[in-house]
Protein backbone atom coordinates (compact mmCIF):
# COMPACT_ATOMS: atom_id res chain seq x y z
CA UNK A 1 0.00 0.00 0.00
CA UNK A 2 2.98 2.51 1.01
CA UNK A 3 4.80 1.43 -2.56
CA UNK A 4 1.83 2.63 -4.19
CA UNK A 5 0.49 5.24 -2.68
CA UNK A 6 4.77 6.81 -2.77
CA UNK A 7 5.13 5.32 -6.59
CA UNK A 8 1.38 7.66 -7.33
CA UNK A 9 2.78 10.72 -5.65
CA UNK A 10 6.35 10.44 -6.85
CA UNK A 11 4.88 9.85 -10.54
CA UNK A 12 2.60 12.69 -10.87
CA UNK A 13 5.20 15.23 -9.38
CA UNK A 14 7.50 14.00 -11.65
CA UNK A 15 4.39 15.09 -14.62
CA UNK A 16 3.97 18.12 -12.85
CA UNK A 17 7.81 19.37 -13.34
CA UNK A 18 7.40 19.08 -17.23
CA UNK A 19 3.76 19.33 -17.85
CA UNK A 20 3.99 21.65 -20.50
CA UNK A 21 5.99 19.09 -22.58
CA UNK A 22 4.78 16.02 -21.45
CA UNK A 23 0.62 16.38 -22.05
CA UNK A 24 -0.47 12.83 -21.69
CA UNK A 25 -4.03 13.64 -21.78
CA UNK A 26 -6.31 16.16 -19.66
CA UNK A 27 -5.57 17.29 -16.43
CA UNK A 28 -7.51 14.71 -14.29
CA UNK A 29 -10.20 15.67 -12.20
CA UNK A 30 -12.06 14.02 -9.45
CA UNK A 31 -14.85 11.28 -10.28
CA UNK A 32 -12.92 10.73 -13.99
CA UNK A 33 -11.80 7.33 -14.71
CA UNK A 34 -8.11 6.48 -15.01
CA UNK A 35 -7.58 3.39 -17.62
CA UNK A 36 -4.48 1.14 -16.89
CA UNK A 37 -3.20 2.19 -20.17
CA UNK A 38 -3.18 5.42 -19.14
CA UNK A 39 -1.28 5.42 -16.00
CA UNK A 40 1.15 2.58 -17.97
CA UNK A 41 1.64 5.39 -20.79
CA UNK A 42 2.45 7.64 -18.01
CA UNK A 43 5.14 5.61 -15.86
CA UNK A 44 6.71 4.41 -19.43
CA UNK A 45 7.08 8.15 -20.16
CA UNK A 46 8.42 9.29 -16.67
CA UNK A 47 10.87 5.05 -16.59
CA UNK A 48 11.92 6.65 -19.82
CA UNK A 49 12.89 10.41 -18.85
CA UNK A 50 14.91 8.98 -15.37
CA UNK A 51 16.89 6.58 -16.91
CA UNK A 52 20.51 7.24 -18.92
CA UNK A 53 20.00 8.96 -22.13
CA UNK A 54 20.87 6.49 -25.54
CA UNK A 55 21.47 6.50 -28.74
CA UNK A 56 18.01 6.03 -29.96
CA UNK A 57 16.50 9.33 -27.88
CA UNK A 58 18.07 11.61 -30.17
CA UNK A 59 18.36 9.89 -33.39
CA UNK A 60 15.96 12.38 -36.22
CA UNK A 61 14.93 15.62 -37.05
CA UNK A 62 14.86 18.07 -34.82
CA UNK A 63 13.93 22.01 -34.42
CA UNK A 64 16.39 23.65 -32.01
CA UNK A 65 16.41 26.96 -30.25
CA UNK A 66 20.19 28.18 -29.21
CA UNK A 67 21.17 30.78 -26.67
CA UNK A 68 24.70 32.68 -26.32
CA UNK A 69 25.64 35.90 -24.96
CA UNK A 70 27.54 37.21 -27.54
CA UNK A 71 26.05 39.08 -30.68
CA UNK A 72 26.20 36.15 -33.28
CA UNK A 73 24.89 36.91 -37.22
CA UNK A 74 21.91 35.76 -37.43
CA UNK A 75 20.61 35.78 -34.05
CA UNK A 76 18.18 37.85 -32.46
CA UNK A 77 18.80 39.88 -29.17
CA UNK A 78 16.60 39.29 -26.03
CA UNK A 79 18.04 41.87 -23.75
CA UNK A 80 21.25 40.42 -22.15
CA UNK A 81 21.51 37.46 -24.53
CA UNK A 82 21.06 36.35 -27.93
CA UNK A 83 18.74 33.69 -29.10
CA UNK A 84 18.34 31.60 -32.64
CA UNK A 85 15.47 30.11 -33.52
CA UNK A 86 14.02 26.62 -35.07
CA UNK A 87 16.90 25.81 -36.70
CA UNK A 88 17.07 22.17 -37.82
CA UNK A 89 19.19 19.18 -36.53
CA UNK A 90 19.65 16.08 -37.77
CA UNK A 91 21.38 13.16 -35.72
CA UNK A 92 22.15 10.29 -37.51
CA UNK A 93 23.53 6.77 -36.77
CA UNK A 94 26.13 5.17 -38.84
CA UNK A 95 26.36 1.39 -39.07
CA UNK A 96 27.71 1.01 -35.84
CA UNK A 97 25.54 -0.20 -32.95
CA UNK A 98 26.31 2.31 -30.66
CA UNK A 99 27.99 5.93 -31.16
CA UNK A 100 30.66 5.26 -28.88
CA UNK A 101 31.52 2.28 -30.96
CA UNK A 102 31.61 4.25 -33.82
CA UNK A 103 30.79 7.79 -33.80
CA UNK A 104 27.66 9.68 -35.31
CA UNK A 105 27.03 12.60 -37.15
CA UNK A 106 25.59 15.75 -36.87
CA UNK A 107 23.98 17.79 -39.42
CA UNK A 108 22.04 21.30 -39.24
CA UNK A 109 20.75 24.79 -40.86
CA UNK A 110 22.10 27.66 -41.47
CA UNK A 111 23.00 29.65 -38.79
CA UNK A 112 23.87 26.55 -36.99
CA UNK A 113 22.22 26.26 -33.71
CA UNK A 114 26.05 24.47 -31.90
CA UNK A 115 28.90 26.79 -33.40
CA UNK A 116 28.82 30.52 -34.00
CA UNK A 117 28.74 32.48 -36.86
CA UNK A 118 32.10 33.81 -37.45
CA UNK A 119 33.37 31.82 -34.19
CA UNK A 120 36.92 30.53 -34.26
CA UNK A 121 39.81 30.85 -36.27
CA UNK A 122 39.33 30.98 -39.51
CA UNK A 123 35.69 32.08 -38.76
CA UNK A 124 33.16 29.60 -38.68
CA UNK A 125 30.53 30.44 -41.62
CA UNK A 126 27.70 28.16 -42.84
CA UNK A 127 25.69 24.76 -41.45
CA UNK A 128 27.84 22.88 -38.90
CA UNK A 129 28.59 19.31 -39.53
CA UNK A 130 30.19 16.58 -36.84
CA UNK A 131 30.56 13.81 -35.24
CA UNK A 132 29.38 12.59 -31.68
CA UNK A 133 29.40 10.12 -29.19
CA UNK A 134 27.08 9.90 -26.68
CA UNK A 135 28.55 8.58 -22.97
CA UNK A 136 26.78 8.99 -19.49
CA UNK A 137 24.50 11.62 -20.36
CA UNK A 138 27.01 13.52 -22.24
CA UNK A 139 27.51 14.35 -25.57
CA UNK A 140 30.74 14.74 -26.94
CA UNK A 141 31.01 16.50 -31.01
CA UNK A 142 34.17 16.88 -33.40
CA UNK A 143 33.71 19.90 -35.48
CA UNK A 144 36.52 19.09 -38.31
CA UNK A 145 37.54 22.85 -37.52
CA UNK A 146 38.45 21.94 -34.05
CA UNK A 147 41.10 20.05 -32.54
CA UNK A 148 39.26 18.04 -30.04
CA UNK A 149 35.59 17.44 -29.05
CA UNK A 150 33.55 19.65 -27.36
CA UNK A 151 31.07 18.08 -24.11
CA UNK A 152 27.57 18.76 -23.53
CA UNK A 153 25.53 17.61 -20.82
CA UNK A 154 22.24 16.00 -22.56
CA UNK A 155 18.86 16.30 -20.39
CA UNK A 156 15.74 14.54 -21.54
CA UNK A 157 12.74 16.39 -20.97
CA UNK A 158 9.92 14.42 -22.81
CA UNK A 159 9.96 11.52 -25.36
CA UNK A 160 9.79 14.71 -27.74
CA UNK A 161 12.15 17.20 -25.96
CA UNK A 162 15.95 17.51 -24.87
CA UNK A 163 18.07 20.14 -23.45
CA UNK A 164 21.71 20.80 -24.57
CA UNK A 165 24.27 22.77 -21.80
CA UNK A 166 27.71 23.44 -22.97
CA UNK A 167 30.44 22.44 -20.39
CA UNK A 168 33.71 24.03 -21.06
CA UNK A 169 34.55 27.03 -20.08
CA UNK A 170 37.79 27.72 -21.78
CA UNK A 171 38.08 31.18 -22.73
CA UNK A 172 38.79 29.67 -26.47
CA UNK A 173 35.59 27.74 -26.44
CA UNK A 174 33.25 29.20 -24.48
CA UNK A 175 31.02 30.92 -25.23
CA UNK A 176 32.87 32.56 -27.81
CA UNK A 177 32.89 30.02 -30.47
CA UNK A 178 29.67 27.76 -28.91
CA UNK A 179 26.35 28.41 -28.06
CA UNK A 180 25.34 27.92 -24.15
CA UNK A 181 22.18 26.48 -24.27
CA UNK A 182 20.86 24.70 -26.92
CA UNK A 183 16.47 23.42 -26.85
CA UNK A 184 15.57 20.78 -29.60
CA UNK A 185 12.01 19.73 -30.15
CA UNK A 186 10.73 16.70 -32.22
CA UNK A 187 10.41 17.92 -36.07
CA UNK A 188 9.05 14.44 -35.87
CA UNK A 189 6.72 14.80 -33.46
CA UNK A 190 3.44 12.69 -32.93
CA UNK A 191 0.40 15.41 -32.59
CA UNK A 192 -1.24 16.16 -29.21
CA UNK A 193 -3.80 14.27 -27.49
CA UNK A 194 -7.55 14.99 -27.93
CA UNK A 195 -9.18 16.59 -24.63
CA UNK A 196 -12.64 16.88 -23.11
CA UNK A 197 -14.36 14.16 -24.50
CA UNK A 198 -17.36 13.11 -23.82
CA UNK A 199 -19.75 9.97 -24.22
CA UNK A 200 -23.81 10.16 -24.29
CA UNK A 201 -26.24 8.24 -24.42
CA UNK A 202 -28.55 8.66 -27.08
CA UNK A 203 -31.10 5.98 -26.85
CA UNK A 204 -30.47 3.94 -29.73
CA UNK A 205 -26.19 4.44 -29.26
CA UNK A 206 -23.84 6.24 -28.01
CA UNK A 207 -22.25 9.88 -29.08
CA UNK A 208 -18.33 10.71 -28.80
CA UNK A 209 -17.10 14.11 -28.82
CA UNK A 210 -13.64 15.54 -28.39
CA UNK A 211 -11.45 18.03 -28.52
CA UNK A 212 -9.02 18.79 -31.29
CA UNK A 213 -6.08 19.78 -29.40
CA UNK A 214 -3.28 19.99 -32.43
CA UNK A 215 -2.35 21.41 -35.60
CA UNK A 216 -0.75 18.50 -37.09
CA UNK A 217 -2.68 15.21 -37.08
CA UNK A 218 -4.26 13.40 -40.12
CA UNK A 219 -6.63 11.95 -38.25
CA UNK A 220 -8.05 10.13 -35.05
CA UNK A 221 -8.23 6.93 -33.90
CA UNK A 222 -11.43 5.74 -31.19
CA UNK A 223 -11.12 2.75 -29.24
CA UNK A 224 -14.14 0.88 -27.36
CA UNK A 225 -13.79 -1.38 -24.22
CA UNK A 226 -16.98 -3.56 -23.37
CA UNK A 227 -17.49 -4.53 -19.71
CA UNK A 228 -16.30 -7.56 -20.31
CA UNK A 229 -13.40 -6.89 -22.62
CA UNK A 230 -10.10 -6.33 -20.89
CA UNK A 231 -8.38 -4.87 -23.79
CA UNK A 232 -9.87 -1.62 -25.71
CA UNK A 233 -10.24 -2.57 -29.44
CA UNK A 234 -10.34 -0.28 -32.33
CA UNK A 235 -12.99 0.65 -33.80
CA UNK A 236 -13.07 3.61 -35.88
CA UNK A 237 -10.36 6.16 -37.46
CA UNK A 238 -11.60 9.41 -38.84
CA UNK A 239 -10.83 13.15 -39.19
CA UNK A 240 -14.29 14.31 -37.35
CA UNK A 241 -14.20 14.92 -33.74
CA UNK A 242 -17.58 13.41 -33.18
CA UNK A 243 -18.27 9.59 -33.41
CA UNK A 244 -21.72 7.56 -33.29
CA UNK A 245 -21.54 4.34 -32.00
CA UNK A 246 -24.58 1.47 -32.81
CA UNK A 247 -23.02 -1.41 -32.33
CA UNK A 248 -24.30 -2.17 -28.63
CA UNK A 249 -27.00 -3.94 -27.28
CA UNK A 250 -29.77 -2.62 -24.34
CA UNK A 251 -27.75 -2.14 -21.15
CA UNK A 252 -24.16 -2.51 -22.35
CA UNK A 253 -21.59 0.07 -21.03
CA UNK A 254 -18.65 1.08 -23.09
CA UNK A 255 -15.01 3.04 -22.25
CA UNK A 256 -13.94 5.07 -24.88
CA UNK A 257 -11.01 6.78 -25.36
CA UNK A 258 -9.21 8.89 -28.61
CA UNK A 259 -6.08 9.48 -29.94
CA UNK A 260 -4.50 11.34 -32.70
CA UNK A 261 -2.26 9.98 -35.02
CA UNK A 262 -0.09 11.65 -38.65
CA UNK A 263 2.58 10.24 -40.46
CA UNK A 264 5.08 9.86 -37.07
CA UNK A 265 2.78 7.51 -34.83
CA UNK A 266 0.07 8.20 -32.55
CA UNK A 267 -0.69 10.74 -29.51
CA UNK A 268 -0.83 9.80 -25.94
CA UNK A 269 -4.25 8.52 -25.24
CA UNK A 270 -7.19 10.45 -23.99
CA UNK A 271 -9.03 10.31 -20.54
CA UNK A 272 -11.52 7.27 -21.05
CA UNK A 273 -15.13 8.16 -20.78
CA UNK A 274 -17.93 5.30 -20.63
CA UNK A 275 -21.47 5.15 -21.32
CA UNK A 276 -24.50 2.76 -20.86
CA UNK A 277 -26.98 2.31 -23.69
CA UNK A 278 -30.06 2.79 -22.02
CA UNK A 279 -33.63 2.87 -24.27
CA UNK A 280 -35.97 2.25 -21.71
CA UNK A 281 -38.05 4.85 -20.44
CA UNK A 282 -39.32 5.13 -16.44
CA UNK A 283 -42.32 4.66 -15.42
CA UNK A 284 -44.28 4.46 -12.02
CA UNK A 285 -44.26 1.00 -10.60
CA UNK A 286 -46.66 1.95 -7.42
CA UNK A 287 -47.86 4.63 -4.99
CA UNK A 288 -49.40 5.54 -1.70
CA UNK A 289 -52.41 5.83 -1.50
CA UNK A 290 -52.60 3.09 -3.38
CA UNK A 291 -55.20 4.03 -6.89
CA UNK A 292 -58.87 3.99 -5.52
CA UNK A 293 -57.61 3.32 -2.02
CA UNK A 294 -60.26 5.22 0.71
CA UNK A 295 -57.94 7.55 2.88
CA UNK A 296 -59.25 6.71 6.63
CA UNK A 297 -60.90 10.11 8.21
CA UNK A 298 -58.32 9.58 11.06
CA UNK A 299 -55.31 10.27 8.95
CA UNK A 300 -56.40 12.31 5.93
CA UNK A 301 -55.26 15.93 8.12
CA UNK A 302 -51.73 14.25 7.35
CA UNK A 303 -51.88 12.33 4.46
CA UNK A 304 -48.38 11.51 3.00
CA UNK A 305 -47.78 11.22 -0.97
CA UNK A 306 -45.54 8.73 -2.13
CA UNK A 307 -44.09 7.58 -6.03
CA UNK A 308 -42.06 5.08 -6.89
CA UNK A 309 -40.27 4.54 -10.13
CA UNK A 310 -39.20 1.77 -11.85
CA UNK A 311 -35.69 3.08 -11.49
CA UNK A 312 -33.39 6.54 -10.40
CA UNK A 313 -35.19 9.68 -11.91
CA UNK A 314 -34.57 13.54 -12.05
CA UNK A 315 -37.18 16.35 -11.92
CA UNK A 316 -36.05 17.95 -14.61
CA UNK A 317 -37.03 21.40 -15.95
CA UNK A 318 -39.19 20.69 -19.21
CA UNK A 319 -38.91 23.40 -22.06
CA UNK A 320 -42.48 25.43 -21.77
CA UNK A 321 -42.99 24.07 -18.92
CA UNK A 322 -46.56 25.25 -17.71
CA UNK A 323 -46.07 25.26 -13.74
CA UNK A 324 -44.47 28.37 -11.51
CA UNK A 325 -40.84 28.99 -11.81
CA UNK A 326 -38.89 25.66 -12.24
CA UNK A 327 -37.16 26.56 -9.26
CA UNK A 328 -39.88 25.23 -7.36
CA UNK A 329 -40.99 22.26 -9.61
CA UNK A 330 -44.58 23.11 -9.11
CA UNK A 331 -45.83 20.74 -11.69
CA UNK A 332 -43.79 17.35 -11.91
CA UNK A 333 -46.33 15.33 -9.11
CA UNK A 334 -50.12 17.26 -8.81
CA UNK A 335 -52.67 16.03 -6.68
CA UNK A 336 -56.21 17.76 -7.54
CA UNK A 337 -59.25 17.31 -5.79
CA UNK A 338 -63.16 18.41 -6.47
CA UNK A 339 -64.37 19.94 -3.55
CA UNK A 340 -63.79 22.69 -1.35
CA UNK A 341 -60.90 22.96 1.60
CA UNK A 342 -62.72 23.03 5.11
CA UNK A 343 -60.88 25.80 5.78
CA UNK A 344 -60.70 27.19 2.67
CA UNK A 345 -63.87 28.37 0.81
CA UNK A 346 -63.65 27.66 -2.57
CA UNK A 347 -60.53 26.65 -2.79
CA UNK A 348 -60.09 24.17 -5.52
CA UNK A 349 -56.34 23.10 -4.55
CA UNK A 350 -53.14 21.94 -6.48
CA UNK A 351 -50.43 20.28 -5.14
CA UNK A 352 -47.56 20.83 -5.03
CA UNK A 353 -48.02 24.56 -5.33
CA UNK A 354 -45.46 27.21 -4.37
CA UNK A 355 -45.56 27.59 -0.20
CA UNK A 356 -47.07 23.93 0.16
CA UNK A 357 -45.60 21.57 2.11
CA UNK A 358 -45.75 18.82 -1.00
CA UNK A 359 -43.61 21.66 -2.80
CA UNK A 360 -40.83 22.16 -0.70
CA UNK A 361 -39.99 18.51 -0.84
CA UNK A 362 -39.96 18.01 -5.12
CA UNK A 363 -37.51 20.13 -6.21
CA UNK A 364 -35.77 20.80 -9.78
CA UNK A 365 -32.71 18.92 -9.98
CA UNK A 366 -33.67 16.28 -6.81
CA UNK A 367 -33.26 12.69 -7.84
CA UNK A 368 -34.16 9.09 -6.57
CA UNK A 369 -36.19 6.30 -7.45
CA UNK A 370 -38.98 7.47 -4.64
CA UNK A 371 -40.51 10.57 -4.25
CA UNK A 372 -43.18 11.28 -1.23
CA UNK A 373 -44.24 14.94 0.56
CA UNK A 374 -46.52 15.90 2.77
CA UNK A 375 -50.63 17.03 1.78
CA UNK A 376 -51.08 18.67 4.54
CA UNK A 377 -51.06 20.73 6.86
CA UNK A 378 -54.64 21.77 4.98
CA UNK A 379 -56.66 19.00 5.53
CA UNK A 380 -58.58 17.19 2.09
CA UNK A 381 -61.74 17.85 2.09
CA UNK A 382 -64.33 14.95 3.16
CA UNK A 383 -65.97 12.66 0.61
CA UNK A 384 -63.30 13.86 -1.97
CA UNK A 385 -62.03 12.28 -4.86
CA UNK A 386 -57.65 12.91 -5.13
CA UNK A 387 -56.48 12.82 -8.79
CA UNK A 388 -52.85 12.17 -8.88
CA UNK A 389 -50.55 12.88 -11.99
CA UNK A 390 -46.88 12.30 -12.77
CA UNK A 391 -46.31 14.84 -15.75
CA UNK A 392 -44.36 13.18 -18.24
CA UNK A 393 -42.30 16.21 -19.16
CA UNK A 394 -40.60 16.81 -16.11
CA UNK A 395 -39.21 13.24 -15.55
CA UNK A 396 -36.41 11.88 -16.78
CA UNK A 397 -33.66 9.38 -15.97
CA UNK A 398 -29.94 9.01 -15.77
CA UNK A 399 -29.68 8.58 -19.40
CA UNK A 400 -32.30 11.21 -20.19
CA UNK A 401 -34.76 8.86 -21.40
CA UNK A 402 -38.13 10.48 -20.32
CA UNK A 403 -41.80 8.89 -19.11
CA UNK A 404 -43.57 8.35 -22.17
CA UNK A 405 -46.67 9.03 -20.54
CA UNK A 406 -48.65 11.39 -17.81
CA UNK A 407 -49.42 8.36 -15.03
CA UNK A 408 -53.11 9.27 -13.20
CA UNK A 409 -54.29 7.54 -10.66
CA UNK A 410 -57.10 8.89 -8.02
CA UNK A 411 -58.15 7.80 -4.63
CA UNK A 412 -60.52 8.89 -2.15
CA UNK A 413 -61.04 10.94 1.28
CA UNK A 414 -63.50 9.09 3.80
CA UNK A 415 -66.31 10.78 5.25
Amino acid sequence: MNKLLVGTLLAFTCISSFADDLKVADDFKSGDLVSADTFNQIFDTIERINRTVVDTDLIGVWSCDAMTTRNTSGWTSKSLFYVLENAQVNLTASSASTSLESPYSISTSNPSPFKREGAGTPPFTGAFSATYTLHKNKLFTKYSGDESARIWDVNIVSPSRFELTFLETSATSFPASYASFITCDSAEAVPASPTAPTATNNKTGINLAWTDSSSDETGFKVYRRLSSETEAKLIATQTAVTYSETDLTEGQTAYYHVTAYNDNGDSAKSKAVSATLDSVKPTVVSHVPSANQQVDRAVRSHQNLSITFSEAVKIICPAGGNGPSCSTAGFAITAVGTKDNDELSNYNYEFPVSGAPFASAITVGQSGIVFSGDLTPMNLPRGDTITVTVHKEWIQDANGNQMAADYTYTFTTGT
